[in-house]
């Protein structure tokens, strides 16, 4: 990747996440209720909330599938599948990733994939 790319890439994730913090800021007074019921949050917060967990999730996602400009191999395909089915059954987030990672050294280091 040339020096250029690079940081054009930077000053768009840049700009992009202090948009998003902007935009939280701005509607954060918007999204207050004005009701008896205080505690149901508005449809503004409820889509902000929903786009950042959309926005983590494709970052994971982009990161576990694909290495550079090319497939992820097997092994971290498999780990990662590890990964979430251990979250999946309430696994601590922690313990998530070491199994993760244990899954994909062991098929790396086993040699069965590749």
């Amino acid at each position: 990747m040339s020096p250029l790319v690079f940081l054009i890439s930077l000053a768009g994730l840049a700009g992009g996440t202090y948009l998003l913090r902007l935009t939280g800021v701005r509607l954060g007074g918007m999204t207050r209720t004005a009701g008896p019921d205080e505690t149901a949050p508005s449809p503004a917060r409820t889509w902000l909330d929903r786009s950042a967990v959309v926005l983590i999730a494709a970052v994971a996602l982009t990161t576990a599938v694909f290495d550079g400009q090319e497939l992820a191999d097997p092994a971290r395909l498999i780990g990662v599948g590890a990964g979430v089915a251990a979250l999946i059954c309430r696994v601590p987030m922690l313990i998530a990733v070491i199994i993760a990672m244990a899954v994909t050294g062991g098929l790396r280091v086993s040699g069965l994939l590749g």
